[in-house]
């Protein structure tokens, strides 16, 4: 196989500064670069999982075709305080969400894109599941987030 996950994406936004502290200081990503209109973001994986650049033009997500991001997180902790962090700063969130093959939770950022943030479940937990990826529920006593 040829590819190896998704390296970054690069979204339209209204204000760098205003999206800067969302993905910065509620998701911890660290900008590690810039250009004019464009600021680059990284968990320290990759050069930068997520570009932001400036269009005064972009008016909503509905007209980007983006459905939603996802960031991974390491584990159970991590997804936990980002979803902690996301409430103190302000943002709503979903609840947690089971997908089988993750947890999750998802968050608007100030342009209103759809962010999921989520934890993969280790494969040997649902690959013989052949309803794996079949529906979602919500996270159950004790996977609460």
């Amino acid at each position: 196989m040829y590819i190896d996950g998704i390296n970054h994406a690069t979204l339209r936004v209204q204000d760098l500064d205003r999206s800067g502290i969302f993905y910065h200081e509620v998701l911890g990503l660290k900008r590690v670069g810039q250009r004019p209109s464009m600021h680059f973001y990284s968990s320290g994986r990759y050069a930068h999982e997520l570009a932001l650049l400036h269009d005064r033009s972009y008016q909503s997500p509905e007209n980007s075709g983006l459905v939603h991001l996802c960031f991974n997180v390491r584990d159970a902790a991590s997804l936990r305080a980002l979803y902690q962090q996301c409430h103190a700063k302000g943002f709503p969130t979903s609840d947690g969400v089971d997908h089988i093959v993750m947890h999750s939770f998802y968050v608007r950022d100030p342009d209103g894109y759809l962010i999921e943030i989520g934890m993969d479940r280790p494969v040997e937990e649902w690959q013989q599941n052949p309803q794996a990826f079949a529906k979602d529920s919500a996270l159950g006593p004790g996977h609460r987030l």
